[in-house]
């Protein structure tokens, strides 16, 4: 096994069993600075005000409010690379409307089994969720 492929057994374990745990401990991960409760609980209540925003799609795992900076437009197609649970194909899916597309894509199983299932939840027409890696996207263009 290379590292190229250890490190991504390992982000799938951790991810996978983010994924499926019930108590998902709070901070962000993913390096940007945001490691003090704080500026997890200033992220979450900005996500919070979002409309599309899912409490069970948000497992803290982001920096960030992406979708607010994305420039998205009504009738936009968004593809959200490590989409984890899908928050932000949610929120997406309210910015692009119902003419719009948004497909979310992530490398863990699991992930994609809860976003599926907080999808069904929702009812979003406009939203799908495949399972892939950013080396080998699972689209057509």
């Amino acid at each position: 096994m290379n590292s190229e492929t250890g490190i991504k057994k390992v982000v799938k374990e951790n991810y996978a069993e983010i994924a499926i745990q019930s108590d998902v401990k709070s901070g962000c991960g993913c390096g940007c600075g945001c490691s003090s409760e704080e500026d997890v609980s200033e992220l979450t209540s900005e996500y919070k005000t979002q409309q599309g925003y899912v409490a069970d799609a948000d497992l803290q795992l982001g920096c960030g409010v992406p979708t607010k900076f994305a420039g998205i437009k009504e009738g936009n197609t968004v593809v959200d690379l490590g989409s984890g649970a899908g928050n932000d194909v949610f929120i997406a899916s309210s910015l692009v409307g119902e003419n719009g597309k948004v497909i979310g894509i992530d490398m863990t199983p699991e992930m994609i089994n809860k976003a599926e299932r907080n999808n069904q939840k929702l009812g979003f027409k406009n939203v799908e969720f495949r399972l892939g890696e950013i080396e080998e996207l699972p689209l057509e263009y």
